[in-house]
């Protein structure tokens, strides 16, 4: 379709990465080459990321490029244009003192930073203990609880690749924050009913590895029932019963309520709103009203039965 409406280069960017052999460059495997593998149009060249990595290689003539992270490298692509010839792929590395710095250019990121400084270097909270991201699920349970307490939920799902940053003891400032929620994705409240919500917990359970946090629920689940029937008790907050028949408020961001990391429920949703609070507002503003110091959640959110 675009070379129908006079495209000469169509150029994929995706946000689907490799990894490549070091010593073999051009033996790479991952998400963007079996993409590439499969594109039945021709295609010119392929932007990649996701994975951080180096990639320079070819995969059915398409040229891929991968240049690392935090702008340490360029990916560069040359396509002649005649058609004729193989295009060059390589990522060349940037060092910081390969080059002078064009004074222009400083100079207007020397105020961009001195404005970031300012904005990113506002005081939130004091944190008591370090919290990190990962599975004993602390930093990303109080992430949830954020987002809940934020949207007036009755309950708050959270992906554990979306917390990206410890919150390190002591002062957590803006910037500290926004590393952990660095996306800008909007909260969502999903109205759903009980029997539904039950079923969407479920299928969380059922996953082989746990990936998510809660809040503003306690799910005791027994892992060796089948799937769909693994959990044994509901309780929400303030020990309130679960109730079948009851519309709860369902809290999540933007980017999962789109299906992102499988956990959306839009689909059986009575009403679905989308807020205006950021992720990282909510969390700035959960921080602020907390006691201070700021202190990790430490109650269980999904308990197995024991055998």
């Amino acid at each position: 379709a675009l070379r129908a409406r006079g495209a000469d280069v169509v150029v994929v960017i995706a946000h689907a990465g490799a990894f490549c052999d070091r010593a073999a460059p051009d033996t790479c495997s991952g998400e963007i080459v079996d993409l590439a593998s499969q594109v039945t149009e021709k295609v010119d060249a392929i932007v990649s990321g996701h994975t951080h990595s180096r990639v320079a290689t070819r995969v059915k003539g398409i040229p891929i490029v991968q240049a690392l992270s935090r702008g340490g490298a360029i990916g560069v692509i040359d396509l002649p244009l005649s058609g004729d010839g193989t295009p060059s792929v390589a990522v060349r590395s940037v060092s910081r003192d390969s080059m002078v710095a064009d004074s222009t250019t400083a100079a207007y990121t020397a105020t961009v930073l001195a404005r970031t400084a300012e904005l990113f270097g506002a005081p939130v909270a004091t944190i008591a203990e370090r919290m990190a991201p990962g599975s004993d699920g602390t930093l990303g349970n109080l992430v949830a609880d954020a987002q809940r307490y934020a949207a007036k939920g009755d309950v708050a799902v959270m992906n554990r690749g979306g917390v990206r940053a410890p919150l390190n003891a002591g002062l957590a400032t803006r910037g500290s924050v926004f590393e952990v929620q660095p996306f800008g994705n909007v909260l969502v409240r999903i109205h759903v009913r009980g029997a539904d919500l039950r079923a969407y917990l479920e299928r969380l359970v059922a996953r082989p590895e746990v990936t998510f946090h809660l809040s503003g629920v306690r799910v005791h689940f027994d892992p060796a029932r089948p799937q769909g029937k693994r959990i044994t008790r509901l309780v929400f907050a303030e020990g309130r019963p679960y109730d079948a028949r009851r519309v709860y408020r369902l809290v999540m961001t933007d980017f999962l309520a789109a299906g992102g990391d499988g956990l959306g429920l839009t689909e059986r949703a009575v009403a679905v709103e989308e807020l205006k609070t950021t992720d990282v507002d909510a969390l700035a503003d959960y921080l602020r009203s907390r006691p201070s110091p700021v202190r990790a959640p430490a109650d269980a959110r999904l308990i197995p039965v024991q055998p």
